[in-house]
């Protein structure tokens, strides 16, 4: 079949029929309702801009399953047929890496979602068993330290704020030999860019939107770029090590690092806070605190090793659906309310 213009990627999910469904790949994590992702429930297509290969410029992409069972991934900027016959071939090659890294169409995760799923069976009718990821391990290891002691309105705000500052962190460069290709949307910022922030103003804004994690988040960006952390190592090295070299990083205890994991594809280690506390008590019946939950996740969990973690995260995705109906049809405006810590707003509740 002959590609439109417009069309960035055409891949026929071919082996991946059985196990994968665009819908279930994305709305089953928190990430999905974090800018710079735009889930259309219309459409049940995501829209957000990706990096082009020079790392600094991105294109709005949406992302569908057509009648034929083919990914697709289209663009969306203004002058949309000019912009995309000037992508090049590592563009292109670059859009497609990321959008499998976010659903996780590899031969690793697809074992992992075979392997999971013979040993849950609920998971297996669900279809659970991707759990959606950003484009880079950097915007996953940024959203997770957002996650981190902060109120779910609160965590969307910083990464709307952040996605909003980063066009200001890109220098402006006249002799720039891509300037032909498209300018720079409102994406997730680089540890680069970070890196490169030197605006005393736009430094006060992002402390005021992040407060003290915009200490640890520079810091960690700074790392990446001085060559004293290898991010790509991360996403190869066996997971012990892995979360013994978060760890060493302020700001990251072991929510964050398990959050990191997971979003590896390391699912050992439940992250767990006061939203699993509370899961605990109502869903097993557990008198779980602070002090014993640690324990209580091993007891609950540990029988579905090694995908601890994503056997956490169905239950707890099942939770959130049964009070506020299926993620995936929620305006992207009611987005703040979900949150199980409290009741639902009438609006929101099930019909």
């Amino acid at each position: 079949m002959k590609e439109k213009p417009t069309c960035l990627l055409h891949l026929p999910l071919g082996e991946w029929c059985s196990t994968f469904n665009l819908e279930e790949a994305i709305c089953n994590h928190g990430f999905f309702m974090m800018s710079p992702n735009n889930w259309i429930p219309s459409s049940k297509s995501l829209q957000r801009p990706l990096r082009l290969s020079d790392s600094t410029k991105s294109i709005n992409v949406s992302i569908s399953v057509d009648e034929q069972n083919c990914l697709i991934a289209r663009a969306l900027d203004d002058d949309v047929n000019e912009v995309v016959s000037k992508l090049t071939a590592a563009d292109r090659q670059v859009i497609r890496k990321q959008i499998t890294r976010m659903l996780r169409l590899t031969e690793r995760d697809e074992k992992d979602v075979s392997d999971f799923q013979n040993i849950h069976q609920q998971a297996k009718q669900k279809g659970f068993g991707r759990l959606f990821r950003s484009p880079s391990l950097f915007e996953d290891i940024v959203k997770s330290i957002l996650l981190c002691n902060s109120s779910w309105t609160k965590t969307l705000s910083m990464a709307r704020a952040l996605c909003k500052l980063q066009p200001e962190l890109i220098k402006d460069d006249d002799n720039d030999s891509n300037s032909s290709k498209p300018k720079s949307v409102e994406n997730f910022p680089t540890s680069r860019e970070l890196t490169n922030l030197m605006n005393k103003d736009l430094m006060r804004e992002l402390r005021n939107n992040l407060g003290y994690r915009a200490h640890y988040i520079l810091k960690f960006a700074r790392k990446i770029e001085r060559g004293e952390l290898n991010i790509q190592f991360l996403e190869e090295a066996p997971w012990e090590q892995v979360y013994k070299l978060l760890m060493k990083n302020k700001g990251f205890g072991p929510f964050v690092c398990a959050n990191v994991l997971a979003c590896i594809g390391f699912y050992h280690k439940v992250p767990a806070d006061t939203e699993t506390i509370r899961h605990l008590q109502e869903a097993h019946s557990m008198k779980s605190n602070r002090k014993t939950v640690g324990k209580d996740v091993k007891e609950v969990y540990d029988q579905y090793a090694p995908f601890q973690s994503l056997a956490y995260w169905f239950e707890l995705l099942g939770g959130y659906e049964s009070k506020f109906g299926k993620l995936s049809e929620l305006d992207n405006s009611k987005y703040d309310f979900v949150t199980a810590t409290r009741k639902p707003s009438p609006f929101l509740r099930k019909q």
